[in-house]
């Protein structure tokens, strides 16, 4: 069935989405690779081209088309809108708490996207090893990055304080796709983890999302007491375990989202406005 959504959908600016999406996916594409995978011919899809061109949202390397620099333009506006140095100094001062890596995440449209995340080069490779890198899978966040909210501790949180009507829509947008035989799929069991989530006010990923990788994750508030987006703490199931797990990291996440929080309404207040994020 035909949402109402999807009729008022332009399909040409559907289409210069798409081929954006298939580029940046690709690192790279042809107009023949993109022709091939839109199923729509080489002469319409080089006229989609010649005019995000035109505007500085794809660029030319050779017979290959790449995003943009005006895309970060746009990027870099998008994350202006956000107290930024309150949320890298949250992240950076709770990754030295925990010594462990720390993301922030906020909600888009039924998703989580990474906002801020620990950067230290080949922080994997040094903290970690050779082993655990193995273990912990493929956990590495960047700025910009989607996830489903029932796989990760932050996304688990955010849920915990929606409606029950809203994560239902939530699930019935995205579903419960399994990442690991540890994620939860059924929404009842979802639901229930909710309620348990509520009483003890943080949430577990238990290698949910990465074999061998748990995160906690809890919800920071804007002013007007909504949810602005949550902390994550990830690290190796041996070191995120037992008094760790249950006790010293939810205590250093709930020090520093009540930092993060008065953060954010001193920069509210000083700029005579509330954060834009309705979350």
């Amino acid at each position: 069935m035909t949402s109402k959504q999807d009729r008022k959908v332009v399909k040409t600016t559907e289409t210069s989405i798409r081929l954006i999406k298939i580029m940046r996916e690709r690192g790279g594409a042809t107009i023949k690779e993109l022709a091939e995978e839109m199923e729509m011919s080489t002469s319409t899809v080089h006229r989609h081209l010649v005019t995000l061109e035109k505007y500085g949202y794809v660029r030319r390397y050779g017979d290959a088309f790449q995003p943009g620099l005006k895309l970060l333009d746009l990027s870099e506006y998008v994350r202006s809108q956000w107290p930024l140095t309150a949320i890298t100094d949250a992240v950076a001062d709770l990754s030295e708490r925990t010594e462990e890596e720390v993301d922030f995440f906020t909600v888009d449209r039924g998703r989580l996207i990474t906002i801020d995340r620990t950067y230290r080069k080949y922080h994997r490779l040094i903290k970690y090893g050779e082993d655990d890198t193995k273990e912990t899978g493929d956990y590495h966040t960047q700025v910009g990055n989607y996830y489903h909210m029932h796989v990760l501790g932050a996304g688990k949180a955010i849920l915990a304080e929606y409606p029950e009507g809203r994560v239902k829509r939530v699930i019935d947008q995205w579903g419960l796709p399994a990442k690991t035989e540890n994620t939860l799929t059924s929404k009842t069991q979802l639901l229930d983890e909710l309620e348990q989530i509520r009483e003890q006010g943080y949430a577990i990923d238990n290698e949910e999302y990465t074999r061998g990788l748990r995160t906690v994750g809890k919800v920071v508030r804007n002013p007007n007491g909504g949810v602005f987006g949550a902390l994550n703490v990830a690290g190796p199931r041996y070191r995120m375990d037992g008094v760790v797990l249950e006790q010293e990291i939810p205590r250093a996440l709930e020090k520093a989202s009540s930092e993060l929080e008065e953060a954010i309404a001193d920069e509210a207040m000083m700029v005579q406005q509330q954060p834009l994020n309705p979350y």
